[in-house]
């Protein structure tokens, strides 16, 4: 197997391993709220913070990526993740956990600005895309193994020990990271590059972008576990359809790249997002009226979610941005984007209050939208 092919396995893993520790609270609200007496805003705020961490955090951690390459930096990442991960699980008062998951989110920031660089380096222009999807499809499915795996678990152990099972995996990142990454360490002034880059306006309108795709993604799969109406209606099954939202959103990870290539990818990611608000209104209408097409708007509203993500991934790289400077650009990607993660549940949570499902929706669905104008203003090189 050639490297490029291995080391995007193993960040894969590494991907799929740290969102499934990120997602993994939103299965755990009934616990949280008998064991800890959390209250719901609190806990939108919980299931939030370490994609806050990512705002932070991301843009100092392109500087380092930049001077030190990605192998250091992301094994630092992954320690740092693997510790707070565990250490959430082990004290049980609202005050550590918050520490702990804001450590957990500091290494997901560490972890992830390094991954995309992968794509831009190893991959050739007309791979990039399935290369970003590949990678990407790790967020899903680890929300798929945290909803499920994590809802199966809390029938027969503590919600702490799920948080520490979890976290556990990233050993088994740890030695496939060493073996694999390489360190391609690159001097130059930082400042210089921060003013070089930060001047990049289609940098900032392709993240503010994807910010809007963030938003869409994120209420969807870990604020719809906990929505009202849709545990009214589904019950014990509500897991099951976030979880199908994130199944299919694999699927489009993987297979649409090579459909928008036919069609043009510029004119794919506003068709994609378009059809995404589409399909999130017959998603609502259907659980409003407890209708089973629920399942059927589900699958198309991943499917089409799933079909944008590597798109903006793989315009990161054709954007204007040099190379040596990518590392400073994707941490300004990533830092910008996960705003959209970070208030989402938040956004949906005020949404819920004031209109019920049709509030949530109506913020994820105008989110999608705004990304399809904002793609249709952007320019490619």
């Amino acid at each position: 197997m050639e490297y490029k092919w291995k080391i995007l396995t193993v960040a894969w893993f590494i991907n799929f391993t740290m969102w499934a520790g990120d997602i993994l609270p939103a299965i755990l609200k009934a616990p949280l709220y008998s064991d800890l007496g959390m209250q719901p805003e609190y806990y939108a705020f919980i299931i939030s913070l370490p994609i806050l961490m990512m705002v932070i955090f991301s843009i100092p951690v392109g500087m380092v990526v930049t001077k030190i390459g990605t192998k250091k930096t992301a094994m630092l990442g992954i320690i740092i993740a693997l510790t707070g991960g565990a250490l959430r699980g082990i004290f049980d008062n609202v005050e550590t956990l918050t520490f702990f998951t804001a450590i957990y989110g500091i290494g997901m920031a560490v972890i992830f600005p390094n991954l995309p660089k992968i794509a831009e380096s190893e991959f050739s222009r007309a791979q990039q895309g399935l290369a970003s999807g590949i990678y990407m499809s790790g967020l899903p499915a680890g929300a798929i193994l945290a909803l499920i795996g994590g809802n199966f678990l809390l029938k027969y152990t503590a919600w702490q020990w799920i948080f520490v099972c979890y976290a556990f995996m990233f050993l088994i990142t740890i030695p496939l990271w060493i073996h694999e990454a390489k360190d391609v360490p690159s001097n130059f002034s930082v400042k210089h590059g921060l003013r070089q880059v930060g001047k990049n306006w289609r940098l900032w309108l392709l993240s503010i972008a994807n910010l809007t795709l963030l938003i869409t993604y994120f209420g969807a799969t870990t604020y719809l576990p906990s929505q009202p109406q849709l545990i009214d209606f589904l019950g014990g099954l509500t897991p099951d359809i976030i979880a199908a939202i994130s199944a299919s959103l694999i699927l489009g990870l993987l297979f649409l790249p090579a459909i928008s290539r036919k069609i043009g990818e510029k004119i794919a990611v506003i068709t994609y997002q378009i059809l995404t608000s589409v399909f999130l209104l017959m998603f609502t209408l259907s659980v409003v009226n407890g209708s089973m097409w629920v399942w059927a708007f589900s699958l198309l509203t991943g499917f089409f979610i799933g079909g944008t993500i590597p798109l903006y991934f793989a315009f990161l790289s054709r954007i204007g941005i040099p190379g040596k400077y990518f590392g400073i650009g994707s941490g300004i990607f990533v830092s910008v984007l996960n705003i959209g993660g970070f208030i989402a549940p938040l956004l949906a949570r005020y949404a819920d209050t004031l209109m019920g499902i049709y509030g949530v929706m109506i913020i994820l669905s105008f989110s999608s939208l705004t990304g399809a104008t904002l793609s249709a203003i952007l320019k490619l090189k």
